[in-house]
């Protein structure tokens, strides 16, 4: 399987293990963040990533991981998953979808990308807007503001 196949692949569990978990979520009082389904080394990581106002804590984490677990076990979409992590997106959230583009709106981030010898940099800024149709969000930083395609992006994430 080559590499856009098994991004693909990866792409369609998230989708499906983010429908399948999202009743539990909702039922707590969280916000489902993302799903990650990723393999790090030989292992495969389903990352369920969950949010509430003010932050979430290690115990709202563990409440909501084993109805999670039995939720992902009874599932036919995914065939192996080694680690199930439940967790939060933390203080430096990653930024990948369009939802959180729209949300982190006016908060500062961190702009990881590639120089053309393949050196990675960062930029910072204050996310002023993001383009679902063109794939694009803007930076405003002491520099001026900056339209960047998200797919040029290395990573980004929400900054301090």
């Amino acid at each position: 399987m080559g590499v856009t196949d098994t991004a693909e692949k990866s792409s369609r569990i998230e989708e499906r293990a983010r429908e399948a978990v999202m009743p539990v979520i909702e039922q707590n009082g969280l916000k489902l963040w993302d799903v990650c389904f990723e393999k790090e080394g030989a292992m495969w990581y389903l990352r369920i990533l969950v949010d509430k106002e003010g932050g979430i804590d290690s115990d709202e984490c563990e409440d909501i991981s084993r109805p999670i677990n039995e939720i992902i076990d009874k599932q036919d979409f995914i065939s192996k998953v080694d680690i199930l992590e439940v967790g939060s997106p933390g203080l430096t959230k990653k930024l990948r979808r369009p939802e959180h583009f729209v949300s982190c709106t006016g908060e500062r981030i961190r702009v990881t990308k590639r120089d053309e010898k393949g050196k990675e940099y960062s930029v910072y800024g204050i996310l002023a807007g993001y383009d679902e149709e063109d794939g694009t969000i803007t930076l405003e930083n002491e520099d001026g503001k900056e339209t960047i395609a998200v797919a040029d992006c290395v990573k980004i994430n929400s900054d301090l």
